[in-house]
């Protein structure tokens, strides 16, 4: 990524060295806290341009990208950790225990090899290390060497939502993080002191700070989709949204969320041309999205077969694969569609047949977009989709959620009909209460998101008041608040040597 940046934009040699040096010595430090700085020196020939920190700023989003992508995680956290979805052995054997058939179900202790993947946060803490750079160094450049104090401020701002956005979805993983908002100097580097973990509330209060201010300065992408790839009001906005449901603050979800759908300029996909949400800056829909789709400079450089690939295989992989992640027949599968009608269902779901260890079911075709470097052939195939992380859909059904949980279930149906309407159903007219409401809610962002790393979320926020997790097959004493062994268990052998403070999640000090 950072060599093709570096041909397109014409880098001057001091930024293409400082990013990838940055880049590779993150990905090798053990040390997930204490990202050794760059000197002072070579500091100040760096944060000399607009365009040195565009490129920094662009660094931010290709270590996002890098973080949800290792090993498959973003969907393993946010799809397979639901049941919705099974890994067969021949699939893939390190993940055959996340399933609720498992002894113990869902056994996230077990995941042979894949404790890099899922149980050690490194990687978001280099990607939060990047944020605080950009954090620390532009504030303290001179106005004069931008475009304007807007453009200043638009960069500052995006670091606050990446920010943000990172540590938000390390909560909801592995619960309270390791807080830390500043990059240390060449004195403190290598004398810092043990850190331990902070309360999961305090740290997305800091989050919420951070993106009030960046949404002062953001503006909306207004039906520009080109925008969908940077951070802006609408996006922020979202986040929001997200953070305020996830601490139950259903008022204040409710008030981010109408400003999203009403001042963001967005609009619902057709079900005719609904793949454009995943296409890469196609639709309208999209709030956020990270570029993984090719480039005719750089053909495969910014897509990863392997990633998407987990949810395909036979034909449309042109029978180089004959496993996935399939949708099993039955149990969660009926519940969510036991409308055959639903377009989702009929346009998304192919049927499979057991086979090669897998079960019969159903075998998702959102990223089914899939490309060949020599179409002559059909060789270096790979899957041509954007990774769409925030979208219109998702905030009409969190603003449902918050809606209901509030009492108001004749606003929640009004919203929650939006994406029904769309996929040619009409559920959304049984639910009298607000407990049948929330359930309906839930099911359907299990219709309409599954796939896209975020449904467990939904199940986790709301199980305290729906019971989601035990009926998807978690133990009820489990996932309890107290316990909260619905968040990963973390890989102590690697990360306690570095921070003799940090503490195992609660369930996974017994169970591990």
């Amino acid at each position: 990524m950072i060599k093709y940046t570096y041909k397109k934009t014409g880098l001057n040699p001091v930024i293409f060295l400082f990013l990838s040096v940055l880049i590779l010595a993150g990905s090798s430090c053990k040390k997930y806290i204490y990202e050794a700085p760059i000197t002072s020196t070579y500091g100040a020939k760096f944060w000399t341009s607009e365009q040195s920190v565009e490129q920094a700023s662009l660094a931010m989003y290709v270590q996002l990208r890098s973080c949800l992508r290792t090993g498959s995680s973003h969907f393993v956290f946010g799809d397979l950790t639901t049941d919705l979805f099974h890994c067969s052995y021949n699939a893939n054997w390190t993940l055959n225990a996340v399933k609720s058939s498992n002894s113990p179900a869902f056994n996230y202790s077990y995941v042979p090899y894949r404790e890099g993947d899922l149980q050690d946060w490194s990687r978001f803490y280099r990607l939060i290390a990047q944020c605080n750079l950009v954090l620390q160094n532009v504030p303290a450049m001179a106005d004069g060497l931008f475009s304007s104090k807007a453009v200043k401020d638009s960069y500052v701002s995006e670091a606050l939502f990446i920010r943000a956005y990172a540590y938000f979805y390390m909560i909801r993983v592995w619960g309270d993080p390791v807080h830390v908002t500043k990059t240390y100097n060449d004195v403190d580097y290598g004398n810092i002191p043990p850190v331990p973990r902070s309360p999961e509330n305090q740290v997305l209060d800091s989050c919420l700070k951070d993106l009030r201010v960046a949404s002062g300065y953001l503006n909306y992408a207004n039906g520009d989709r080109s925008k969908s790839i940077r951070a802006n009001k609408g996006s922020a906005y979202a986040l929001m949204g997200h953070i305020f449901a996830w601490k139950h603050q259903y008022d204040s979800a409710h008030v981010y969320c109408s400003k999203v759908i009403n001042e963001g300029g967005y609009s619902l996909e057709p079900m005719n041309t609904y793949s454009n949400i995943w296409a890469g800056q196609k639709s309208a829909e999209s709030i956020f999205e990270l570029p993984m789709v090719a480039t005719n400079s750089s053909l495969t450089s910014e897509t990863d077969g392997g990633f998407f690939s987990v949810f395909l295989k036979g034909e449309v992989l042109n029978n180089t694969k004959q496993n996935c992640w399939v949708i099993p027949n039955g149990g969660t599968t009926n519940y969510l569609f036991s409308d055959h009608n639903d377009a989702r269902f009929t346009k998304l779901l192919q049927p499979v047949a057991a086979t090669n260890g897998d079960e019969a079911g159903y075998m998702l075709l959102k990223y089914s977009n899939i490309q060949y470097k020599n179409p002559q052939d059909k060789t270096g195939l790979y899957a041509n989709n954007n990774l769409v992380l925030l979208r219109l859909s998702d905030i009409l059904l969190l603003d449902a959620e918050a809606l209901a949980s509030t009492g108001n279930v004749e606003g929640a149906r009004n919203l929650l009909k939006q994406t029904q309407i769309r996929a040619g159903i009409n559920s959304y007219a049984n639910p009298a209460t607000a407990y049948d409401m929330l359930d309906e809610i839930i099911v359907e962002r299990g219709r309409e998101l599954m796939g896209e790393g975020c449904w467990f979320y939904d199940l986790v926020r709301t199980n305290e008041a729906q019971g989601w997790l035990p009926a998807v097959g978690y133990p009820t004493d489990r996932v309890t608040p107290a316990n909260k062994g619905y968040y990963w268990p973390l890989d102590m052998n690697t990360l306690f040597p570095y921070d003799n403070l940090l503490t195992q999640n609660p369930w996974w000090m017994k169970h591990k």
